[in-house]
């Protein structure tokens, strides 16, 4: 049972893994090309794992920039674990206290998606061996192309082009989410709000655009579902 759970998570990542080969090579290259040391690049690659985060700090580091800042520009980007820890707890809320330190560490962004969706459409799901198994390749596939990134990062140049994988796999896993109408409008909303409250300094906008997202899709949900039920009660 725990070996099936956990094979079936790593196989429901094997279409997002491409995207994330070269998201995970440019971490290295970028770190090498802005003068962070191979071991420093790998400690944040093992224990941040957060690579949205780690791309923004390299490029801090690179310009200068405050540890305060650097620290605040982390954690504003991170913010979305949060969110996402909130959706996905009742899945895990049996789980011994070590278990969900473990497993909220290794989260991003696509095994997150990818296993809410999953439970969602498979209840008798055991959640903790298959999020395990969707986390485990995503930590090894990771760690394995960022060292590749190091490797290569005295050869291939930063600007060679690779960054277009980057948003073509967030856009990957949202696809894999946008199951209803009050998702559609949760992410359309977010988007806009963080296009439009881009200029916004320190990456206020990002968190102003989540909690916009996340307020649209409740309310969304919230109005339509009386709708819902009074036509399933008329047929």
């Amino acid at each position: 049972m725990k070996s099936s759970s956990m094979l079936r998570g790593a196989q429901t990542m094997l279409p997002v893994l491409l995207g994330i080969i070269p998201f995970a090579m440019i971490t290295g290259i970028t770190a090498i090309n802005t003068g962070v040391s191979p071991g420093m690049t790998m400690f944040m690659s093992l224990f941040i794992f957060a690579g949205a985060a780690q791309l923004a700090v390299l490029q801090l580091i690179h310009t200068g920039a405050s540890s305060l800042v650097i620290l605040y520009t982390a954690i504003i980007i991170n913010f979305r674990f949060m969110i996402y820890s909130l959706s996905i707890a009742p899945y895990f809320k049996k789980e011994p206290f070590g278990w969900k330190v473990l497993l909220s560490h290794l989260m991003t962004d696509q095994s997150y998606a990818m296993s809410l969706a999953h439970f969602i459409n498979d209840p008798d799901e055991n959640p903790r061996w298959f999020y395990l198994g969707a986390s485990l390749i995503m930590w090894a596939v990771w760690q394995t192309f960022t060292i590749a990134g190091i490797l290569l990062g005295a050869v291939i140049p930063s600007h060679l082009g690779l960054d277009f994988a980057i948003p073509l796999t967030f856009i990957a896993v949202l696809m894999k989410s946008v199951n209803d109408i009050p998702v559609v409008i949760a992410v359309v909303t977010g988007g806009v709000v963080a296009v439009v409250a881009a200029p916004i300094p320190m990456n206020g906008g990002l968190v102003l655009a989540a909690i916009s997202g996340i307020a649209a899709g409740a309310l969304a949900e919230h109005f339509g579902k009386p709708k819902v039920e009074e036509a399933a009660h008329h047929d």
